[in-house]
């Protein structure tokens, strides 16, 4: 029996992981809802606690469940991104896949759309602050997440209708860009398109 209850809870860890992760390409949910049906209240609970010691991402994700500090997390990646472009010690490494997978893992938690758009506006501007600092010498990697998270962000907006909220602080943004030279100043031209488009 020991063995059987050893079985079960470690799979158990594997397929929650696969919800909160998706990490496991060949689970799905109908299979892990079947799987977590057999389990007992008991067994349940020992599978989330080992999942809590597996992980550190899925630690994170069961403490926000418990306390849903949207705030807290907010700042968190936040401070992520600008760690990456102004860092208080040392050379920026301007990683977007860094920031990326930041705003990714925020918008996992399902907070307010806001604070998911503050997030996405936050890294476009982290770039071109960064571009304006050293004098518009950015990897084309870099211009190349602005320019495409300021149209998704602004897609984004419209979808959740909070668009006019952000109007001045996008007017803003712009206005730093035409501070530069290359891709980053049609950031300008994106944006009347777009409001063209929605017209």
């Amino acid at each position: 029996m020991p063995k059987v209850k050893s079985y079960v809870s470690a799979y158990s860890v594997e397929t929650f992981l696969y919800v909160n992760t998706n990490n496991l390409e060949d689970m799905s949910k109908t299979t892990l809802k079947k799987q977590l049906k057999e389990l007992t209240r008991e067994q349940l609970i020992e599978v989330m606690l080992e999942l809590y010691d597996a992980r550190k991402d899925a630690r994170e994700y069961l403490e926000y469940y418990v306390n849903p500090d949207e705030k807290k997390m907010h700042e968190k990646y936040k401070a992520v991104i600008t760690k990456e472009f102004f860092p208080q010690k040392g050379r920026a490494k301007g990683r977007t896949s860094v920031c990326k997978k930041a705003i990714k893992e925020f918008t996992t938690l399902h907070p307010s759309p806001r604070l998911i758009a503050d997030l996405r506006l936050w890294l476009v501007e982290a770039i071109c602050r960064h571009a304006v600092s050293s004098r518009g010498w950015i990897k084309e990697s870099q211009e190349g997440t602005a320019l495409t998270m300021f149209a998704d962000t602004l897609n984004y907006l419209f979808a959740n209708d909070i668009l006019e909220e952000y109007r001045r602080r996008i007017d803003d943004l712009l206005a730093l860009t035409q501070r530069l030279h290359g891709p980053l100043r049609t950031l300008k031209d994106a944006y009347a398109e777009f409001n063209d488009s929605i017209k």
